[in-house]
């Protein structure tokens, strides 16, 4: 050891307990440089981590090990595979050693064990429920009253692993304090002992205090999770058709009276448990805990309000009637304001279930309650569930309390409550739907949202400090926001008579700065179109469609994602008198793929508007500009639209063989994205069933030429259309009536270089040519690897000026620039950049049928995989370079 090192120091804790070191033996271990018993402990770590990762350990033993482990991603890994786990674990052990250690999860001091364990407890807790019986807790099998749902024992933390025999243990770090619940954890009752050759009793309150415990958690993501648990249990218990009815009978009043109401009754346990009381001078800042026990109360009755809320709509109205709706009456007394905020919207959900005469003697009078509340928080909450509570409203009581309480929460103090109210108008508004009888006031709060102050509908002004001083539109910049958007939903509401009332603020709309506001209407311009009729629609919104053609990209992809939409809403005339304006439209999006894109997506909807010659003349030519795209995504949904082409000119036999005349000039094309364009427009033809003797007729020769193609992209597209063809019944399946050009195109493209190429034909041979094939093929790569010949290399096209040699020892092409410069890009590559944008090409066939699978020779290497194939592949790679 260095003279200047500092010796290691001796704690005291190393000379308690029988551990007292000489001084010689201190000197050989500071030699050593770390202490022996340190050295313990590290190897002691090492070994836990070694024997966690056994295969040899059965689900019990790693479902025991896990959640007893020191380290936190063991108990992650645990809490988020316990539920496949305990499947292979019996059931017997499950209840009496899996059981307990589902508390050490819930409770588990750190927040990602906790936050893996709370999405899947419902899962185990089904479990458990589905293959035990269950039995209610008495006295007679379990000691103490643990079976009411006031008294549930929870545990503590998780406790510590066991420590080996002779190894000093390490200092603990101290424990914090706990909730009373989680206290009580530490207690829960056993279940009562049966036999282990018969099914053990379960009692259904046997996972309360563990759903309470991740229902209170401080992690609002976990009590979150633990919510979502609990509705998918109640929505599985009420669902199962194959619980027994008794057990049913059980399992619900335990979720909903136990669990759910449960958790709002905590402080009814406080005078059973002062044994247990919480220590609030104490340092807590540990996981999970709430400061005292009557904030933990507190917060339980606020989840209780949450759970109703989201429960109603499952439980039904019978129950929720029995149940949920007396617990909300007591929340009118309640002194915790943010237990009174989730009552209120507790109101709303029951009020969209619960029959008409609950709702005016129970709900309503709550509901006024809460409106006038002294706290905004919970004023809002009344807000926001008005349009809920009014649509299940007479007529008569609907208009009434929809104008006083929009009144009411317009003109409120709180700006919160206030744009609350600008939120909801427009959905109170839609209330009236169909009836179209909407009191004027709501509309004129509604007109206030946009940047017109003034009233801009034929009627007298309204006054008052709701809508001109303090009003629901006053200043607020997201109050155009929520105009444009609920703007459709009005006019729909209204009716084309009143669109002349509307038309000022909805110009002003379309006119604002935001561009979320234009982006809102330039999506919804065809719905308003559809509602206000064609003439309307050509007087007051083909402007504002055009004025948004060259706006920004956010606001142009709006508009096109409904373009055929919006045409199709104009008169007949104006719409045959815009066609030609589309190639304009394009031009104006050349500088955005996916806005191209968009359009392309139209082309199918904008086709059916038109007849065959405004087709053929307007609709082609911008389809035939999009399958020349440079992105593939946009040529691909171009070449998708040809199928609706064809069936719109079909009848017109002029415009029909014109169409097919314009397809098939693809199939020369100096381009090799040409020709590939032309195969796939023939592969989405046979995709909807083109006429087999049509498809004969007029494509078949084409493409019986590409099959020689000097580019294995067109090659590849050949071969799979080719298989599709052959694959299908109403087409070439059965092999004795295949044409001769499928026929030769299948051996041409069988005796490719390329096994992509060959990959989509080879299952399609008759067998003696593909054993002849199989053959031929192998003994060329045989005499290819032993007499050491060049890889045979992939071709470039000639669209940049190269030409094309012939090699003496076979017959693939191989590229030569005419300036002698080196080609850096194959066909193939080229095809991989000009994809990047775009959708990938299908994976060809893995394997070719047969024994033995072929493979194209690419080196000089040949290696044989008997892992990644089917059968013995013969797999070639590149040697290294």
């Amino acid at each position: 050891m260095a003279e200047n090192q500092d010796p290691l120091p001796v704690r005291e804790e190393d000379l308690e307990d029988g551990n007292e070191l000489d001084s010689e033996d201190l000197l050989a271990e500071m030699a050593e440089g770390v202490p022996e018993h340190l050295s313990d402990v590290a190897a002691e770590e090492m070994e836990d981590e070694e024997l966690l990762l056994d295969d040899s350990l059965s689900p019990l033993e790693k479902i025991f090990l896990y959640v007893k482990s020191d380290l936190v991603f063991h108990r992650v890994f645990i809490a988020k595979e316990l539920p496949s786990l305990i499947r292979d674990v019996e059931i017997s052990e499950a209840v009496e050693y899996v059981l307990p250690l589902m508390n050490s999860l819930g409770t588990d001091p750190e927040d990602h064990v906790r936050e893996a364990f709370a999405p899947e407890v419902d899962k185990i807790i089904w479990f458990y429920y589905s293959h035990c019986p269950l039995r209610e807790n008495t006295s007679d099998n379990v000691q103490g009253d643990n079976g009411s749902i006031n008294s549930r024992p929870m545990t503590p933390q998780r406790p510590q692993t066991p420590q080996r025999p002779h190894t000093p243990q390490r200092p603990q770090t101290p424990q914090r304090p706990q909730t009373p619940i989680q206290q009580q954890l530490q207690q829960l009752p056993a279940q009562p002992q049966t036999p282990t050759s018969h099914l053990p009793y379960l009692s259904p309150a046997a996972f309360t205090p563990l759903l309470h415990a991740l229902l209170l958690d401080q992690n609002t993501s976990i009590a979150a999770a633990a919510q979502a648990a609990v509705q998918s249990l109640v929505e599985r218990i009420l669902e199962e058709p194959d619980v027994n009815p008794k057990e049913k009978e059980l399992l619900e009043r335990e979720t909903l009276e136990g669990v759910v109401l449960g958790i709002g009754k905590l402080d009814q346990e406080k005078a059973k448990r002062e044994d247990l009381e919480w220590d609030a001078d104490g340092d807590d800042t540990s996981v999970g805990a709430v400061a005292g026990g009557e904030e933990e109360a507190e917060l339980g009755r606020m989840t209780m309000m949450t759970l109703i809320s989201s429960l109603a709509p499952i439980v039904g109205p019978e129950k929720c009637a029995r149940l949920f709706v007396p617990e909300l009456d007591k929340m009118s007394d309640e002194p915790v304001f943010y237990v009174r905020k989730e009552a209120a919207l507790a109101v709303g959900s029951l009020a969209g279930i619960l029959p008409l005469d609950i709702i005016t003697s129970k709900l309503l009078p709550i509901y006024d309650h809460f409106s006038t509340d002294a706290i905004w928080h919970v004023r809002r909450s009344c807000c926001l569930v008005l349009a809920t509570i009014c649509s299940r409203l007479p007529e008569e009581m609907k208009a009434e309390r929809a104008v006083k309480g929009i009144e009411l929460f317009a003109g409120d103090v709180s700006r919160s409550v206030r744009s609350a109210a600008g939120e909801i108008i427009g959905e109170l508004i839609a209330t009236f739907h169909p009836n179209g009888k909407v009191p004027e006031s709501l509309v004129q709060h509604f007109l206030s949202l946009g940047p017109v102050r003034e009233s801009t509908i034929g009627i007298t002004n309204v006054t008052g400090s709701a809508y001109n001083n303090t009003g629901i539109g006053q200043r607020d910049p997201e109050r155009p926001v929520i105009c444009a958007y609920n703007f459709p939903a009005v006019v729909l509401t209204l009716g084309e008579s009143r669109w002349d009332d509307l038309k000022e603020t909805y110009f002003s709309l379309t006119r604002d700065m935001q561009i979320k506001v234009r982006r809102s209407l330039a999506c919804s311009l065809h719905e308003i179109a559809k509602v206000i009729g064609p003439s309307k629609t050509e007087r007051d919104l083909l402007s504002v469609f055009r004025s948004y053609l060259d706006d920004m990209d956010e606001v142009k992809s709006g508009l096109m994602e409904h373009l055929a939409d919006f045409i199709e809403c104009l008169p007949l005339n104006t719409r045959n008198d815009y066609l030609p304006s589309l190639n304009d439209v394009w031009d104006g999006v050349n500088h955005q793929w996916r806005l191209r894109d968009e359009i392309a997506k139209q082309l199918p909807a904008l086709c059916r508007l038109f007849n065959s010659q405004n087709v053929i003349n307007h609709i082609l030519p911008l389809t035939i500009r999009a399958i020349k795209d440079d992105v593939a995504s946009v040529r691909e949904t171009a070449v998708s639209s040809f199928p609706t082409l064809f069936q719109v000119v079909r009848n017109d036999e002029s415009c029909y063989n014109d169409m097919i005349k314009r397809v098939c000039e693809f199939a020369s094309d100096n381009k090799f994205r040409g020709r590939v364009v032309f195969v796939q427009i023939c592969n989405a033809l046979v995709s909807t069933d083109y006429p087999k003797e049509e498809f004969a007729r007029h494509f078949l020769n084409d493409l019986e030429k590409l099959a020689s193609d000097r580019v294995i992209n067109v090659r590849i597209a050949l071969a799979r259309l080719v298989g599709e063809l052959c694959r299908m019944e109403q087409y070439y399946q059965d092999s004795s009536s295949r044409p001769s050009q499928i026929n030769n195109m299948l051996r041409r493209l069988a005796d490719d270089t390329d096994v992509d190429v060959r990959g989509f034909v080879f299952l399609y041979l008759t067998p003696e040519e593909r054993s002849k094939f199989i053959s031929s093929t192998i003994q060329a790569m045989a005499e290819s690897a032993e007499n050491g010949l060049a890889p045979i290399s992939e071709e470039n096209d000639l669209d940049n000026g190269g030409s094309i040699t012939q090699e003496t020892h076979d017959s693939t092409p191989i590229m030569t620039n005419v300036n002698n410069e080196e080609k850096h890009d194959t066909e193939k590559s080229k095809e991989s950049r000009d994809m990047e944008n775009g959708r990938e090409n299908d994976d060809p066939l893995d394997a070719i049928m047969g024994e033995i699978p072929i493979a194209f020779i690419r080196s000089n290497v040949i290696e044989v995989d008997n892992n990644s194939r089917s059968s013995s592949s013969l797999m070639v790679s590149s040697p290294p370079p």
